[in-house]
């Protein structure tokens, strides 16, 4: 059994991998596990296996809700980031549910800092390997991997239920009382009363009624403060909007501004997440006056060089990428 530390140099190693072309799930990693697919959780494999770490994280998997539940299987699951640590395997929900079920995107944990927020290695963000900044709200929560000499899992899973204790108690009370005036004494302690209350807040809201205080109860709280019902959607961590650097990386800034202009050219309504996903496609296929099917083809590629000024090839390479930068750059895209 490999380290945490093996694997993370693993995941360094995939720093840049690319699709080719953007969208289309082919690349080495998904050429090594033998599938063109969404090959976020291929990449765990990826790195695991070239660090003799495949076993610790519980086998190969493409599946992100799979493998947490494997991880939750064998003991080795905590929900929210409460204990992670560089090494562990993430697992995030963009849509603000953060349950299990929902799961989207996974990465390794490369970074813990004292703010709240972790520094991850991702595959299929943005086309690309990539490293990211992400904040607790959209994660669901991690693996531990059973690394040689792996630090132990804390003492609790994440949830709040019947006995627990402390400060989260203490604010889960104060929130009980504020969205359905619940009269308990803010004392820290998960008793009768507090779940009683839980299950009451539960009922109301459609969730399932089991007196457990976890991320998507969680997530509905946190709407409910706000006198809205349902969860509130993450906003993304993407930088400001700022001349891009012209280096024929389509990273999560050039992905970003691209969506500003399609929500502007053709009223799409994106997201501006840094993410070349199919909503984004679609709307830059749409623009580009081709099939919007969400899927980055020889037709889309070559519409995009022809739109350019570039000789019309069906490759999206740097020179399409810098061409890109450029034209967002001058606001002539």
């Amino acid at each position: 059994m490999g380290t945490a530390k093996g694997m993370i140099a693993a995941a360094r190693k995939l720093l840049g991998t690319t699709e080719h072309p953007p969208g289309s799930n082919h690349n080495l990693i998904t050429s090594w596990y033998g599938f063109s697919g969404p090959w976020c959780d291929m990449s765990i494999s990826y790195e695991a296996a070239h660090s003799d770490n495949l076993k610790a994280v519980m086998g190969k998997f493409a599946l992100t809700t799979a493998h947490a539940r494997a991880f939750q299987n064998r003991g080795r699951w905590h929900y929210g980031i409460g204990g992670i640590r560089p090494g562990d395997v993430v697992f995030f929900d963009f849509s603000g549910g953060r349950s299990i079920s929902s799961i989207k995107h996974v990465g390794l944990v490369e970074a813990v800092h004292s703010n709240g927020t972790i520094t991850t290695l991702e595959g299929n963000t943005s086309d690309a390997f990539r490293r990211r900044v992400r904040g607790r709200a959209c994660v669901v929560g991690y693996g531990r991997p059973a690394y040689d000499n792996a630090a132990p899992m804390p003492s609790h899973d994440g949830i709040l239920r019947l006995g627990s204790t402390g400060n989260s108690v203490k604010t889960l009370q104060k929130n009980l009382n504020t969205v359905q005036k619940a009269g308990l004494t803010v004392d820290g302690r998960f008793g009768p009363a507090t779940d009683k209350a839980v299950r009451t807040f539960q009922a109301k809201h459609k969730l399932t009624v089991d007196g457990e205080y976890g991320p998507h109860t969680a997530a509905v709280m946190k709407a409910a403060l706000t006198g809205r019902t349902g969860v509130i959607k993450p906003k993304a961590l993407v930088a400001a909007p700022a001349l891009l650097d012209v280096d024929g990386q389509f990273g999560p800034a050039t992905c970003a501004a691209l969506q500003r202009v399609l929500n502007t050219k053709t009223s799409a309504g994106l997201e501006v997440d840094g993410a070349f996903g199919p909503l984004t496609v679609k709307a830059l296929q749409t623009y580009l006056h081709v099939t919007a099917d969400g899927i980055t083809g020889l037709d889309t590629t070559t519409a995009l060089n022809k739109h350019l000024g570039l000789t019309p090839q069906d490759t999206w390479d740097t020179n399409t990428t810098s061409q890109l930068q450029k034209a967002l750059n001058a606001g002539a895209f």
